[in-house]
C-alpha cells in the first residue's frame, strides 16, 4: 500500500512536531515546513495528498499560500488552520480552494476525521476520474484513414446520414468494419 503523504505548514515548532507525532502515528507519512515559501517548495518537489496550512505565518501567510499552489498546478487537499480565525477568514480560504477550515485547539479526533474525510473524498476523485478515462477509451471512435474512393464515398455518407439524427441500417460481411462506421455516424451526429 502506498503510504498517504502530508505535509504540514506551520510556523510554531512545537505544534509542528506535535501533528507530524499525530499523523505519524495514524500511518501517514509527514513532512514538515515552518513557513510558506518552504512549504511551496516541498509541494512542487514531491506529491503530498494533503496539506495542513497555518493562517498566519510571518513573510507569507496561509491565504497567499493557498493562491501560490494554486498557480503552480499542484493538486493537494488543503486543510487550513488557526487560532485567530474569522468566519471571514474561513469563508476566503474555501473560496482560494480549501477543503476545510479548523480552529486551533482543535481535538486529535476532529483532526484525524477531517483528515480521513479529505482522503476519501481524494481517492474518489482520483477513481472516478480512472474510471472516466477507462470510458473515454472503450468508446473513443478510432480515425478512419482510407485513400480508397470506395471508402472516401462511405465517410461523405456517414456525414450525411448523422445530420438528420435518422435510423440507419448497416449491413455487411463480418470484419469489414461495420462498428468503426457505427460510431463516425454516432460521433458526428449532435
Amino acid at each position: 500500500m502506498i503510504p498517504k503523504r502530508i505535509l504540514v505548514v506551520d510556523d510554531e515548532d512545537s505544534f509542528r512536531h506535535m501533528l507530524s507525532v499525530i499523523l505519524i502515528k495514524e500511518g501517514y507519512e509527514v513532512e514538515a515546513s515552518s513557513n510558506g515559501e518552504e512549504g511551496l517548495q516541498k509541494a512542487a518537489a514531491s506529491p503530498f495528498d494533503h496539506i495542513l496550512c497555518d493562517i498566519r505565518m510571518p513573510h507569507m501567510d496561509g491565504l497567499e499560500f493557498l493562491k501560490e499552489i494554486k498557480k503552480t498546478g499542484v493538486e493537494p487537499t488543503i486543510i487550513m488552520m488557526s487560532a485567530y480565525g474569522t468566519m471571514d477568514t474561513a469563508i476566503e480560504a474555501m473560496k482560494l480552494g480549501a477543503y476545510d477550515y479548523l480552529t486551533k485547539p482543535f481535538k486529535i479526533e476532529g483532526l484525524k476525521a477531517v483528515v480521513e474525510k479529505a482522503y476519501e473524498k481524494k481517492k474518489l476523485r482520483t477513481e472516478n476520474l480512472l474510471l472516466k478515462t477507462q470510458i473515454k477509451r472503450q468508446t473513443e471512435v478510432p480515425k478512419i484513414i482510407t485513400k480508397s474512393p470506395l471508402m472516401l464515398d462511405i465517410l461523405k455518407t456517414v456525414k450525411k446520414v448523422a445530420m438528420p439524427a435518422s435510423p440507419v441500417l448497416i449491413y455487411g460481411e463480418s470484419g469489414v468494419g461495420k462498428e468503426l462506421i457505427a460510431r463516425a455516424i454516432h460521433e458526428a451526429s449532435k
